[in-house]
């Protein structure tokens, strides 16, 4: 009986420093003394971003997978023990974006499961473009990741952060500026031409053609205007500007004139890359121009009028001295 009672003592004491040992060699109570790593990993469907996101054109979602993962030597008891206890937490959030660029990620907390094999859970990353971002230029959104400690007495898996890109291209914004200083209106003579300056101004974010037609000529009128001029892009530190000169000549037919006709001429923008497709053209701008012309015309002999009447002035000038 004492024997097995010093047995019972011994095995007490054996236990006692035992566990004292395992404390003391413990960081914290809620550290394990056995570790595994956590991995992460952020996938997306690139298919789904084939279509440019617009300028100005709202917020645009693409749904993300973040990839959870347990490793180690003993990753597999490490997940048994904890399973069903702690669940893997990993919260999401955007790094700093261009100024051009606007990004947001939801939930921003996300809980896949506590597995050996790769494990997910989706979120939507939303992003948006202002006018002023580079058309077609890819931009990269940067995803961070970081996976929660998941705290034990014996096992533990330790916290990690990762990244993750997000590549979206931007579509191109059609937008041009037109003025004209002069004015719209001009009063002529007959055989006179009127000149329009109209000063254009590239505000889109790509370089941009810009043709001009003109609608509806009126009969006996000659306006003119070049069919195309192309515009830097400021946002790419280019000359977004240029004067172009519609001139217009109205009828030159013998006799007196009043004659008031208003021109129209259809301005289209569209990308440098591929002009005239309709994807990437924007919306006709109309800009009206009104000629009078107003005054007596005798087109084509004005130079001999002058010498006949110079002729009729000296014969009679000749025929009075002699009746004198």
């Amino acid at each position: 009986m004492t024997k097995k009672l010093r047995t019972v003592k011994a095995s007490l004491v054996m236990g006692i420093l035992l566990i004292s040992v395992i404390v003391a060699f413990m960081p914290s109570a809620s550290a394990g003394i056995i570790k595994s790593s956590s991995n992460l990993k952020l996938e997306y469907d690139a298919s789904s971003l084939e279509e440019n996101v617009q300028p100005l054109g709202g917020p645009r979602p693409v749904t993300v997978s973040v990839g959870y993962l347990v490793s180690g030597i003993f990753a597999r008891q490490t997940v048994d023990f904890l399973q069903g206890r702690v669940p893997p937490m990993v919260e999401l959030s955007v790094e700093q974006t261009p100024d051009y660029a606007t990004a947001w990620i939801e939930p921003n907390v996300v809980s896949p499961d506590l597995s050996t094999a790769w494990s997910s859970a989706t979120a939507t990353l939303w992003v948006s473009f202002k006018e002023n971002v580079p058309a077609r230029a890819e931009v990269t959104i940067r995803v961070k990741m970081h996976a929660r400690q998941i705290p034990g007495v014996l096992f533990e898996v330790t916290e990690s952060t990762s990244y993750g890109d997000v590549s979206f291209t931007p579509g191109y914004l059609p937008i041009i500026s037109v003025n004209t200083p002069t004015g719209n209106f001009k009063e002529i003579g007959p055989g006179q031409t009127a000149a329009f300056n109209i000063e254009l101004e590239n505000l889109g974010n790509a370089k941009t053609v810009v043709d001009f037609r003109i609608l509806d000529i009126p009969k006996d009128w000659s306006p003119n205007i070049q069919s195309r001029v192309t515009l830097g892009a400021g946002v790419l530190g280019e000359d977004p500007k240029t004067t172009v000169q519609m001139v217009v000549q109205p009828p030159y037919g013998f006799g007196y004139h009043n004659d008031r006709e208003t021109i129209r001429v259809e301005i289209t923008p569209s990308y440098y890359g591929s002009p005239g497709d309709p994807s990437v053209t924007g919306l006709p701008q109309i800009e009206t121009f009104t000629v009078q012309s107003r005054g007596f015309s005798t087109p084509g002999f004005e130079a001999g009028f002058v010498v006949f009447a110079l002729v009729a002035i000296a014969l009679i000038i000749k025929t009075h001295k002699r009746k004198q």
